[in-house]
C-alpha cells in the first residue's frame, strides 16, 4: 500500500489492503478527521494518482455513507471532517455540511438511522455504544427524540449511565413537552433516574404533580406510581391533594398511590373519602378499609 498527498493532490496504490488502513494514512497525511473508519476492514485493491481529496473519498467510498463537514479552524483554515455512516449495497450515499448548518455531527449522524426499522436501529446503537463512537453523546441525545419508546427510553438511560450531567434538565424539559409521546417517556423515568438524586426538587414535583391532571390517562397514571414509589414523606402532599380533586378518577388513583405506599397512607386515605359523592370513590374506600380492618384481624390472632 503506497498512499501520497502532494500539491493538494492524493495518490493511492493498493493491493488488499485494509480500507481502515488506507483511510488512516490519508488522514494522517491530509489532516483530514476521520471517524467510524475502524469498521471498516474489507480489503481493497485500488490505483489512482492526482485526484482531488473530494474524488479520492468518492472513489474510496463507492459503497459508503458518509457526510464531510466544512467548519473553519481558528486560524480561518477549513479543516473537513468525514463521518462513515454505514455501508450501502450500491452507491455510496454523499453528504456535505457546511459550518452554517446547525445540526451537530451526531444529529447528521443519527437522522441517517431514521430510515432503518425498529430492530436495525437497536442494532447500530448497540454497535455505536460498543465501540464509543466520537459523537456518542449528541447521537444518544438525537435518540431522545425517536419514534419509539424504547429507543428513547435506551438514550435517557445510556447518558444517565455516562455521566452526562445535562441529561437531566433534558428529562426535566421532557417532562414538559408538547409531543405525548416525548413527556410519557420522561415522566416515566424520573423516579428510576433520579429518584434519590439531587434532581428530585421542586422542579420535578411541580411537574409530577401537573402530569396526575394531564390529558393522557397513561401520564397520569405514570406520575401517580411515580409518587407512590418515592421515599418517606416524598410526594404526599400531591397524593394527599389529589384526594379531594373534582375528577373522581383522579381521587381513585391518588387513593391507589397512597395505598401503596403502605397501609398507614392506606387508610389515611379510605378516610378522608369514604363519604365521597362519587359511588366508585366511595365502594374503593369501603373495600380498603375492609380489607385493612381484616388484616388488622389477622394480625391480632
Amino acid at each position: 500500500m503506497k498512499v501520497a498527498w502532494k500539491e493538494q493532490r492524493l495518490s493511492v496504490i493498493a493491493e488488499k489492503a485494509p480500507l481502515s488502513d488506507i483511510l488512516y494514512q490519508i488522514s494522517c497525511q491530509t489532516r483530514i478527521e476521520i471517524h467510524g473508519s475502524e469498521r471498516l476492514q474489507e480489503p481493497v485493491s485500488i490505483c489512482f494518482s492526482g485526484l482531488t481529496l473530494h474524488e479520492s473519498l468518492k472513489k474510496l467510498l463507492a459503497h459508503v455513507n458518509y457526510a464531510i463537514f466544512m467548519k473553519a479552524a481558528s486560524h480561518g483554515e477549513i479543516l473537513p471532517r468525514l463521518l462513515i455512516i454505514g455501508r450501502r449495497p450500491v452507491s455510496s450515499l454523499e453528504s456535505v455540511v457546511f459550518q452554517e448548518d446547525e445540526k451537530t455531527e451526531g444529529e447528521f449522524f443519527y437522522n441517517n438511522l431514521q430510515g432503518l426499522d425498529l430492530n436495525m436501529r437497536l442494532v447500530k446503537i448497540q454497535e455505536l455504544l460498543e465501540i464509543n463512537h466520537p459523537y456518542i453523546e449528541d447521537i444518544l441525545y438525537s435518540a431522545t427524540r425517536d419514534s419509539d419508546p424504547l429507543i428513547r427510553e435506551i438514550a435517557y438511560k445510556q447518558l444517565h449511565e455516562r455521566g452526562y450531567r445535562s441529561v437531566a434538565g433534558l428529562l426535566l424539559n421532557d417532562s414538559r413537552s408538547t409531543n405525548t409521546d416525548i413527556r410519557k417517556t420522561a415522566i416515566s423515568l424520573l423516579g428510576e433516574l433520579f429518584g434519590s438524586g439531587e434532581l428530585f426538587g421542586s422542579d420535578a414535583m411541580e411537574i409530577l404533580k401537573d402530569a396526575t391532571e394531564d390529558d393522557n390517562t397513561d401520564i397520569r397514571h405514570m406520575a401517580f406510581s411515580q409518587l407512590s414509589h418515592l421515599s418517606a414523606q416524598d410526594g404526599l402532599p400531591i397524593l394527599r391533594a389529589r384526594l379531594t380533586h373534582p375528577d373522581p378518577e383522579i381521587r381513585i388513583m391518588a387513593i391507589e398511590a397512597m395505598t401503596s405506599k403502605g397501609e398507614e397512607f392506606a387508610l389515611e386515605a379510605a378516610r378522608v373519602v369514604l363519604h365521597d359523592s362519587d359511588e366508585l370513590v366511595r365502594s374503593k374506600a369501603e373495600g380498603l378499609m375492609y380489607e385493612l380492618e381484616a388484616r388488622k384481624e389477622v394480625r391480632e390472632e
